[in-house]
C-alpha cells in the first residue's frame, strides 16, 4: 500500500476503506481513517495531515481515528454519530445483543475511543488547511452519513463516502436495512444520490469505490434507478421514493402551504410583505432519516425541506419565524438549523418553552436533544401580531399537556391549529382522507399516557374550538379539515366519551383518590445533573396530592447508601400538584445515579415517585 495521486489536489492510500487526502496550502485533510495504515507512510505525502474527517462510524472507516489523535492530528466526526466514535464502549453497553430485531449496522463501530479535536454539522462550513469545506447530508448506510465538498478550480470534488461506489451502484446494502425486514435506508440512499445531483460535481470520491471523474450525474441517475427497482416488491418504501419524487408542497389557500414530505405537516403562512412563518418544521421523511421505531438520537436526523418548493411557489428564499405547537421532536428538530443557517426566529408558548430550551433537563416523550433558542415566549392569554396575522393562544392537553392551540385569520377563514391532539378516522378505522365530510366519521384514540394526559384535556380543546368556530382545523399529521356543525358535534361528543371511558375504567371521580389518567407522582427539574466533585445540589420537585381533600406532602429527596436528603414539607389543594426545593448531598463519584423524591401525605408514605439521574466526576451519555 502506497500514497498515490488521483490528481494534484486529491491523493488516495487503498485501506479498509479508501483514504483520501485533500491538498490544502496549508496541510492536507484526510477523508476516513481507514485501519490507520496510512499514519506510518503519512510523510510521503506533499503536505503533513492536519485533520482527519470520519463520514461515519463504520469501522472500516472510523478505526484508525483513535491513532491518528494520538499521533496530534485533529479527529472530527458527524455530530450526529460523534458520541459513538467519543466513547463505542458506553454506544456497546446501551445496544441490545440479543432477540435483534432492528438490524441497524450501529455494532460495526469503533473498539477503541477516539479524542474528537470537534463535531460537524450539516450543511456546515468550515477552514481546514486552508480549504474551505462543506459537510454534505448523505444518510444511506448510516442516517448520520455524511460527504465532504470543495470547490476546486474545475468545480466541486466530493468525497461522497458509502453514497456511491461506481455508476448504479452501492459497495453494499445490507446496512441499508435500519429494522427487521425494512428497507429504509434504501429510501435515505436515494435521496443522497438527488442530493449530490443537485450539487453537480464534477469529481466523486467514495469510500468504497474508485474515483468517478465526470459522468457524475448519470452514475447517480442510474443509482436511483436501481433503488428503485430494489424496492419495488416493498410497497412502504416504493411509497417513500414516490412521496420524494413528488411536490413538496400543496396548496390550502392563497396564503397558506402545507407539507406533503415531512413526518409531521408543517404548515406555511406567507404574509403580504414578502416573509414567512412556518408553524413547526419537523423531519424530512421522504429523505429516510427516521430508522422506524427506535428513537436513539444517531438514527434520527434533522434536514432541510420544503425551503425549494416554497422559493419556486412563492419567490421567497428564507423562513423568518417558526411557531411551535407543541414540544416533540417531530415538530420541531429542523428548528436549529434554521436558526443555525437561516436565523429564523422561534416563537414557542410558555407551557413548553422551557422543555424546548433545555432538554436534559426532563425526561418526557419525543424530547429532541439538541437545545433550541427561544426568542419569543407567548402567554396563553397573549395575542401575537405578525404582519396582518393576530395570532390567538390556548392551553391545550390529551395528547400532550406541553401544547397550546392557535387561533389566526387568513384569506378570508378563521384557522385552528390544533397539534396533535385531532385525528380522524373513517368508521372502518381507517385513516380518514375525505375531510370535508363528517357523517360516519370518528376522532382517532391519540392520547398518550406519559405526555401527561388528563382527563379534562379533550373537554378543554372541544370548548374552545366550539368558541373559536375555526373554517379549518390544521393539524400535525393530516391535511386542512374543513368544518361545518357535524364536525364540532363530533369533537363535543368525542370529548364526553373520553371521559366516560376513563371514568369507567379508572377511580377518576372527584371525591375518589387517583393522580389523573396519565398517573404521574410527579417528575423532577432537572432530570440530568452532572457535577464535577461530590457536593450539595438542588433540584425542583413537582408531585401530586392525589387526595379528594387537601393535604399536608413531606418530601425527600434520596440516593443510594451514603446520600443524604433535607425533608420538605407542604400543604396542597385537592387532587393538585405541588412544586419544592429540595437538597441532596451525594457521598461520591457516580455516571447515571438513579435519584428519587419520596413523599410522605398526612404521614402515609407514598413512596417513590419521581426519579432523576446525577453523574459526578464523569459526563453523563444519558
Amino acid at each position: 500500500m502506497h500514497w498515490h495521486q488521483v490528481r494534484p489536489d486529491v491523493w488516495l492510500w487503498p485501506d479498509s476503506c479508501q483514504v483520501y487526502a485533500l491538498i490544502g496550502p496549508t496541510g492536507c485533510v484526510v477523508i476516513n481513517a481507514g485501519s490507520g495504515a496510512w499514519l506510518d507512510e503519512r510523510a510521503a505525502l506533499p503536505v503533513p495531515p492536519v485533520a482527519v474527517i470520519c463520514t461515519h462510524f463504520f469501522r472500516d472507516h472510523s478505526a484508525g481515528a483513535a491513532a491518528a489523535a494520538r499521533a496530534g492530528i485533529a479527529v472530527y466526526a458527524p455530530a450526529g454519530e460523534a458520541a459513538i466514535i467519543a466513547d463505542p464502549a458506553e454506544h456497546v453497553r446501551r445496544r441490545d445483543t440479543y432477540l435483534i430485531y432492528d438490524n441497524y449496522w450501529d455494532l460495526f463501530a469503533p473498539i477503541e475511543p477516539t479524542v474528537l479535536a470537534g463535531v460537524l454539522h450539516d450543511y456546515q462550513r468550515l477552514e481546514l488547511a486552508g480549504l474551505t469545506l462543506e459537510i454534505i447530508p448523505l444518510p444511506g448506510v448510516t442516517i448520520n452519513q455524511i460527504g465532504v465538498g470543495y470547490h476546486a478550480p474545475d468545480g466541486l470534488v466530493i468525497c461522497c463516502a458509502e453514497a456511491l461506489h461506481s455508476p448504479g451502484r452501492l459497495a453494499r446494502i445490507a446496512p441499508l436495512q435500519y429494522n427487521y425486514n425494512d428497507l429504509g435506508g434504501a429510501v435515505a440512499a436515494y435521496g443522497s444520490a438527488a442530493a449530490l445531483r443537485a450539487c453537480a460535481p464534477v469529481l466523486l470520491l467514495p469510500s468504497l469505490g474508485p474515483p468517478l471523474d465526470g459522468g457524475c450525474d448519470a452514475a447517480l441517475a442510474l443509482l436511483q434507478h436501481h433503488l428503485r427497482l430494489l424496492c419495488a416488491g416493498r410497497p412502504e418504501e416504493r411509497a417513500m421514493l414516490d412521496r420524494f419524487d413528488g411536490p413538496a408542497l400543496q396548496r390550502v389557500s392563497e396564503h397558506v402551504w402545507m407539507t406533503t414530505q415531512t413526518s409531521s405537516i408543517n404548515w406555511f403562512l406567507v404574509s403580504d410583505a414578502g416573509e414567512v412563518l412556518v408553524i413547526n418544521y419537523g423531519y424530512h421523511e421522504a429523505r429516510g432519516v427516521l430508522a422506524p421505531a427506535y428513537s436513539k438520537p444517531y438514527r434520527r436526523r434533522a434536514l432541510l425541506h420544503s425551503l425549494q418548493a416554497l422559493r419556486n411557489a412563492t419567490g421567497i428564499e428564507r423562513i423568518a419565524v417558526v411557531l411551535l405547537s407543541h414540544f416533540h421532536d417531530d415538530h420541531v428538530c429542523g428548528v436549529p438549523l434554521l436558526q443555525r443557517l437561516h436565523d429564523t426566529a422561534c416563537w414557542a408558548p410558555e407551557p413548553f418553552a422551557m422543555l424546548l430550551e433545555q432538554p436534559e433537563a426532563h425526561c418526557f416523550p419525543c424530547d429532541w436533544p439538541e437545545p433550541l433558542r427561544v426568542d419569543r415566549r407567548i402567554a396563553l392569554d397573549e395575542i401575537v401580531q405578525w404582519h396582518e396575522y393576530r395570532f390567538h393562544f390556548a392551553p391545550m392537553n390529551g395528547h400532550t399537556r406541553f401544547a397550546a392551540l392557535i387561533g389566526f385569520e387568513v384569506d378570508g377563514l378563521r384557522v385552528a391549529h390544533t397539534g396533535d391532539q385531532y385525528f380522524f378516522l373513517d368508521a372502518d378505522g381507517r385513516w380518514a382522507t375525505d375531510l370535508r365530510r363528517w357523517d360516519g366519521k370518528q376522532v382517532m384514540q391519540n392520547h398518550v399516557y406519559r405526555n401527561g394526559a388528563m382527563l379534562d384535556g379533550f373537554r378543554l380543546s372541544a370548548e374552545w374550538l366550539l368558541r373559536w368556530r375555526p373554517d379549518v382545523v390544521l393539524s400535525g399529521h393530516q391535511p386542512a379539515m374543513w368544518t361545518d356543525e357535524s364536525f364540532f358535534a363530533l369533537v363535543e361528543r368525542h370529548a364526553d366519551d373520553y371521559v366516560a371511558l376513563h371514568r369507567m375504567i379508572m377511580p377518576l371521580d372527584d371525591d375518589q383518590p387517583h393522580r389523573d389518567i396519565d398517573s404521574w407522582g410527579g417528575w423532577i427539574w432537572p432530570y440530568r445533573t452532572t457535577l464535577p466533585t461530590a457536593q450539595t445540589f438542588a433540584v425542583q420537585a413537582t408531585v401530586r396530592n392525589p387526595l379528594p381533600r387537601a393535604a399536608r406532602l413531606a418530601l425527600r429527596l434520596v440516593g443510594p447508601a451514603g446520600w443524604h436528603g433535607e425533608p420538605w414539607q407542604g400543604d396542597a389543594a385537592p387532587h393538585a400538584e405541588l412544586t419544592a426545593t429540595l437538597q441532596l448531598t451525594p457521598a461520591g463519584s457516580c455516571v447515571c445515579q438513579p435519584i428519587a423524591v419520596e413523599l410522605w401525605i398526612d404521614g402515609q408514605p407514598h413512596g417513590q415517585v419521581a426519579e432523576a439521574l446525577v453523574s459526578i466526576g464523569h459526563q453523563s451519555q444519558e
